[in-house]
This record gives structure tokens, C-alpha cells and sequence, in this order.
């Protein structure tokens, strides 16, 4: 099975990612690219969307990329966020790679972009996966 199939059968097979709407735009070697539609109850009292469904888009960025290179059965160890500017707009990107991976763990750095009427970067963010 190729990357690309093996990284949509593990999307497909998580529940709270099915629930929000991911969908996975490419996975190569060391480095993935996800998608989220935004939907109303994204957003919180001030119009944009909630940092809790950016950092569970880029925590599964980051920790996909580690499966490019340990395989599906993975897991985030610890990972940090920095929100840069108000997410707003139709859909979100995330891009997760793989910075360096020794035998059980990678770290990964990753960034989320929502799709205005360009693309704005709003968060970045880097963690430490581990092959379980």
C-alpha cells in the first residue's frame, strides 16, 4: 500500500477527525498536507475559529508526518502551538514534515494556514512523535 492510501485508511479510521471533516490533500516521505472545511460552530464569540480546532488540525499534521516515517501506529508526545493571527475564511491547510527522526521518535515542525481570499499563515508549531 502506498503512502498516500495508508495515510487515508488511518485518517478514515479516526473518529474525531471523521467528526470535524480532515480530509488529507498529500503525504509523502517525511511530510504530509490536511485540509479542514470551516463550519459555523468552529468559530468562537468574536468571529473566528477556535484555537482548539487549529491545534487538532496541526497536531494531526505533525503526527502524520511522523507516520511517513515510523509507520501508523504513532503517537504525539508533546507538542507546542503559536497562534499568529485570527483564523477566518472557508478552510484551513495544515502542512506537517518531519525536521529529524531517530529509531521511536520524531521531531516534526508544522503550520496552518486559512484560506481567505489568499492563503494567511495563523499558526505554526512544532512536537516530538513517537512509534509506539
Amino acid at each position: 500500500m502506498d503512502r498516500t492510501a495508508l495515510a487515508q485508511k488511518v485518517l478514515k479510521a479516526q473518529p474525531f477527525s471523521q467528526h470535524l471533516g480532515m480530509e488529507l490533500l498529500s503525504a509523502g516521505e517525511e511530510e504530509v498536507e490536511l485540509a479542514l472545511p470551516v463550519r459555523p460552530e468552529f468559530y468562537q464569540h468574536l468571529g473566528v475559529v477556535q484555537g482548539g480546532v487549529i491545534a487538532a488540525l496541526l497536531d494531526n499534521a505533525l503526527t502524520f508526518a511522523g507516520g511517513m516515517v515510523f509507520g501508523p501506529e504513532v503517537l504525539t508526545v508533546e507538542f507546542k502551538v503559536n497562534f499568529l493571527r485570527p483564523a477566518k475564511g472557508q478552510r484551513l491547510l495544515a502542512r506537517g514534515r518531519v525536521v529529524q527522526a531517530g529509531k521511536r521518535l520524531a521531531v516534526v515542525q508544522g503550520e496552518v494556514y486559512s484560506e481567505e481570499p489568499e492563503p494567511k499563515l495563523v499558526a505554526l508549531g512544532q512536537g516530538t512523535i513517537a512509534k509506539v
